[in-house]
């Protein structure tokens, strides 16, 4: 019964969801900066994916403490699937966009609602938490009080249990009266976890102005000027690192060939070669092999 109430309840949510997209084409003013809850929900994301981890200063270095916060991937990400996603719909604008972010935020609460009901939490949910993760450029701890959804208020291990549940929906929605959209909603699911964490390992925090084209943006390279960078020792980009340098061949493989550019493993034998080799017929014996399941011909 409970189980039912869940379903129902997930279906309504999601229905008014969808229901919102219209009003959206209408404001695309709205975003972080007027939203609180988009904001506080995307700051509860950030947090969990990359989080702050002062554990590891002691034994990596403080360019290991800081997480996706520090560097502000919340307002990133919220500004890339609004302005940034083109879904090939002319009506509404040359490029077809839609903005997403408030949408995502609800449904990320849609599912910490169904992890609560469901018990499967941790920890209880705390508004205190959520409004800590507040910076000094969000709107104040008031404001913001009254549209904290249930993601933001779970722990962060939480929150990833909530994030899981989203491989369980499907949905349905019409942006408008011409579209209708199906989609799996653990995509939502896959872009706040895996776009997040790439993101935070890419050059996009040293450009000047990533929503520029990329013809237009500029960017200092400076190894210091990137958080991640400054974590992985990363020593910038340079001409010729995409570079093709050779083939990896070991002394009697069949890949590389020609003169040695450089050695991997001397006790193996795997080199980097100036020249392609070839492939060959492997030595497995399939004459007495039989189909598992005999191939109709026809």
């Amino acid at each position: 019964m409970v189980t039912s109430r869940i379903d129902e309840w997930v279906t309504t949510t999601w229905r008014s969801v969808a229901s919102t997209w219209g009003l959206l084409l209408e404001f695309a003013g709205i975003g972080p900066d007027v939203d609180p809850h988009t904001r506080v929900t995307f700051r509860a994301i950030a947090d969990a994916v990359v989080p702050e981890t002062p554990a590891l200063a002691e034994e990596l270095g403080p360019e290991h403490v800081a997480g996706g916060l520090a560097v502000d991937l919340d307002e990133f990400a919220i500004t890339y699937v609004d302005d940034g996603f083109q879904f090939g719909l002319p009506h509404l604008g040359p490029q077809g966009n839609m903005p997403i972010a408030d949408p995502i935020a609800h449904v990320l609460d849609t599912a910490a609602l169904t992890l609560l009901e469901r018990g499967d939490n941790e920890e209880e949910p705390s508004l205190d938490r959520a409004l800590s993760l507040l910076g000094p450029d969000d709107p104040s701890a008031a404001k913001t009080e009254s549209a904290v959804g249930p993601f933001a208020k779970l722990s962060r291990r939480d929150r990833l249990r909530a994030i899981a549940i989203l491989d369980e929906f499907e949905v349905e929605f019409s942006p408008t009266d011409h579209d209708l959209l199906e989609l799996d909603a653990g995509l939502v699911g896959q872009l706040v976890v895996g776009f997040m964490e790439m993101i935070y390992y890419s050059e996009w925090q040293g450009y000047d102005d990533f929503t520029e084209p990329p013809s237009r943006r500029n960017h200092p390279n400076d190894p210091d000027a990137v958080q991640s960078w400054r974590q992985t020792g990363f020593p910038g980009f340079a001409n010729g690192y995409a570079a093709l340098r050779g083939y990896v061949g070991t002394d009697d493989g069949p890949l590389g060939d020609g003169d040695a550019w450089t050695t991997i493993d001397e006790t193996t034998g795997v080199r980097i070669r100036r020249e392609s080799g070839s492939f060959r017929e492997n030595d497995y014996d399939t004459g007495g092999y039989e189909e598992p399941f005999p191939v109709e011909s026809g």
